[in-house]
């Protein structure tokens, strides 16, 4: 890893399309980080490799794109394609040796990838190849150049595990710099331009891997009378995706100790004077106090006594910094089924440490083994209920908090919750206003008798939940009841069927 938690930039390393060569590798940081044939990207037939058919890329690739699109028109074809492009290429030579190529990053592999179709220019690309993760922003300069363009891109590359969410503005900010610089000083075209790039390259991967941050000057004597000397400045931040749409059933789970953190933003204030009451959110504040795990968004506006709007919006602003995670409502009546991810509690100490100390009860971390976690969460069936389960497996409840151990496997992704939902498969009696009708194949409604009254029918509006679509948990808060006596009242109608998916 990097400074914190960002991830080391592992190499640095300038491309560029040379009219007679084709891709090239003109400078790297460090020098061999780049493998390369003889010809350095040429191809044998004589022709290079940026053609503009999906030849290029080989059997096997992957190509996915974003949302949303990039406004360079220079180069777009009909249709704009996506700002974010992330693909996978295997090496040139699959039957070489895994040692052999694990230490260089295989540019005849990304080559017609780093440069590619005109259409992807100016957008964000994530290649993965061998171990390593590229990222890199390619860009075409029209003008007076051999082949009337001049294109380059400067590449990043990490460790394919790396999250390098953060280092997408870095990336696409070195980029546009460079196409700045070309066009006022003709930096990157010019022989005398190579100093100035490798001193900018060495400083990017020392300084942003040790510090974050790097303030870099730029000595453009020789190439610029206006821009003698130029200053870069660049900082990673930490990367925060969009936050999950918070639905009235989720139950916000605490990742922080949400004390010390109003502690915390107290001392930072100057002015000593101001109580301490009143330097946190008034409607976090209230919202914490009944955030335990079991209670729900919609039974947290009750408590609190606020708008569930607004209860929503301050969940996703916690929820956006990752102070919480969302929950289901635990019941003994849930069903789950374990997940693949399981093993990690069994790779992972820090994992283990946290489920002993999340799960176990007053203390008792001591006399429960890993092997008995991850026995437990591996007999967690599709099929059987939470009390099935204890039942089954004779789960010791004085030393494991049953509740905890399913709400640490879900947040952790070790357990994923099979819903239950109820679907109307005939008609069905509903109880609207004093008497009650019954509702046909057809859709339409028939008394069914004189208008008496009759209150044994269901509500419309649950009628109209059982479509499918909406599980019991969503069902059990909008009717505010629990799922026994929705249960009882489903199978006492009749004609009502459950998908468990």
């Amino acid at each position: 890893m990097g400074c914190g938690t960002f991830p080391k930039i592992e190499a640095i390393f300038l491309a560029q399309f040379h009219p007679d060569l084709g891709p090239i590798v003109r400078l790297s940081v460090p020098e061999d980080a780049v493998e390369l044939d003889e010809n350095r990207g040429y191809n044998n037939n004589g022709s290079t490799a940026r053609g503009d058919d999906d030849s290029r890329y080989a059997e096997g690739s992957v190509v996915s794109f974003g949302n949303n699109s990039s406004h360079f028109g220079l180069f777009h074809g009909g249709e704009q394609p996506a700002e974010v492009v992330e693909l996978i290429k295997r090496p040139t030579n699959p039957k070489a040796p895994m040692t052999a190529r694990s230490d260089k990053i295989d540019f005849n592999a990304i080559q017609a990838l780093v440069i590619p179709k005109l259409t992807l220019f100016e957008k964000l690309i994530t290649v993965n190849t061998g171990r390593f993760k590229v990222m890199c922003y390619p860009v075409a300069i029209l003008g007076n150049y051999a082949r009337n363009a001049f294109i380059f891109n400067m590449c990043f590359a990490f460790d394919i595990s790396a999250d390098t969410k953060c280092f997408g503005p870095v990336v696409k900010r070195v980029g546009c710099l460079l196409k700045e610089l070309e066009i006022s000083s003709g930096l990157l075209s010019d022989e005398d331009g190579e100093r100035p790039l490798m001193s900018m390259m060495r400083q990017l991967v020392t300084k942003l891997n040790d510090h974050g941050e790097c303030q870099i000057e730029l000595d453009l004597k020789g190439l610029s009378q206006s821009l003698a000397s130029t200053g870069i400045s660049i900082k990673l931040f930490p990367y925060y995706g969009s936050p999950q749409d918070i639905e009235p059933y989720h139950v916000p789970v605490r990742t922080i100790d949400f004390e010390m953190a109003k502690l915390k933003s107290v001392q930072t204030v100057s002015q000593a004077d101001i109580p301490d009451d009143i330097m946190w959110d008034l409607v976090l504040d209230r919202v914490m106090q009944h955030m335990d795990s079991v209670n729900h968004v919609r039974r947290i506006a009750l408590l609190t006594r606020i708008r569930e709007e607004t209860v929503v919006l301050a969940l996703r602003h916690l929820d956006y910094y990752g102070c919480i995670v969302l929950a289901d409502i635990f019941q003994f009546g849930n069903i789950y089924e374990t997940q693949y991810q399981v093993m990690d509690l069994y790779r992972h100490a820090w994992l283990q440490r946290e489920c002993y100390s999340y799960v176990t009860r007053d203390g008792a971390a001591s006399d429960v083994e890993a092997e008995e976690l991850l026995r437990l969460y591996s007999t967690i069936q599709k099929r059987k209920t939470v009390a099935e389960w204890v039942l089954e497996n004779e789960v010791d409840t004085e030393r494991i908090d049953v509740r905890r151990f399913i709400v640490f496997g879900v947040i952790h992704q070790l357990l994923r919750r099979v819903h239950c939902y109820p679907v109307l498969c005939g008609p069905v009696k509903i109880c609207d206003g004093e008497r009650s009708v019954a509702t046909e194949d057809n859709g339409e409604t028939t008394s069914p008798g004189h208008g008496s009254p009759d209150n044994d029918g269901l509500g419309k509006q649950l009628v109209e939940m059982l479509d499918g679509t909406h599980h019991m948990d969503e069902i059990c808060v909008v009717e505010d009841k629990d799922a026994v006596t929705l249960r009882q009242a489903f199978d006492s109608h009749g004609n009502i069927e459950y998908m468990y998916l």
